[in-house]
């Protein structure tokens, strides 16, 4: 007695039976896979956050400027994440975040650089890091900053753009104002000057907020 194989109908079904389901999993795994590296960025940014207070507690109760600079007549200088922190983290690749392999952690320059805790009165709601988007450096080319704008920097009231989730710059923004960056499932993490880190969608801490500082001024 013969074996029936399959006929060409049935292979088709089963193709498209696979088809169907790998459509549906893959997504699923994707998700699942972008939480896994959300979880060991939402470490790094602990880490950061707990090296800053270290910091302010080593300078005077200030907290770490984005850079010290020996001469104030030399652009840059030192920063907080390659050289300032690295003495109480003790770890150089916390500067990459698991879902860009990327320097994508922006410091909240223009509220906390150099500022005393005691200026903060809401430390549990100001941020002090977050993922960030790429932006246009001094040529106009793509880069990474280490720092996040405020986003009264770039308008109010500022909309959510489309491209919210990709690395690249947003069009017509202005030279060196990164952004935050929902690059975690939509969301962000995001380490506030209490120590806590916190993940939440951009819509809610960055754009469209009122005032539109919200959650990166010291009131």
């Amino acid at each position: 007695m013969r074996s029936r194989g399959f006929t060409l109908i049935e292979l088709l079904v089963v193709i498209a039976i696979i088809a169907i389901l790998a459509a549906i999993l893959f997504p699923v795994f994707a998700r699942a896979r972008e939480k896994a590296r959300q979880t060991s960025c939402t470490s790094n940014l602990k880490q950061y956050a707990l090296a800053a207070l270290m910091y302010a507690q080593d300078y005077d109760e200030r907290m770490v400027p984005r850079y010290y600079r020996y001469d104030p007549a030399v652009a840059g200088g030192p920063n907080w994440c390659d050289n300032l922190l690295v003495p109480y983290t003790k770890n150089l690749q916390l500067r990459n975040c698991p879902s860009t392999n990327a320097k994508s952690y922006g410091y909240n320059l223009d509220y906390l650089n150099w500022q005393p805790l005691a200026n903060i009165l809401s430390p549990s709601e100001t941020v002090m890091i977050c993922d960030v988007k790429m932006c246009a450096n001094a040529g106009a080319n793509p880069s990474w900053s280490v720092s996040v704008h405020k986003p009264s920097d770039l308008g109010s009231p500022l909309p959510v753009p489309a491209t919210d989730e990709d690395a690249n710059p947003c069009p017509g923004d202005p030279n060196d104002c990164a952004r935050a960056r929902g690059v975690h499932n939509g969301g962000c993490n995001i380490a506030f000057v209490d120590g806590h880190v916190k993940w939440m969608k951009t819509g809610s801490f960055y754009y469209s907020q009122n005032p539109t500082d919200k959650w990166f001024d010291r009131n």
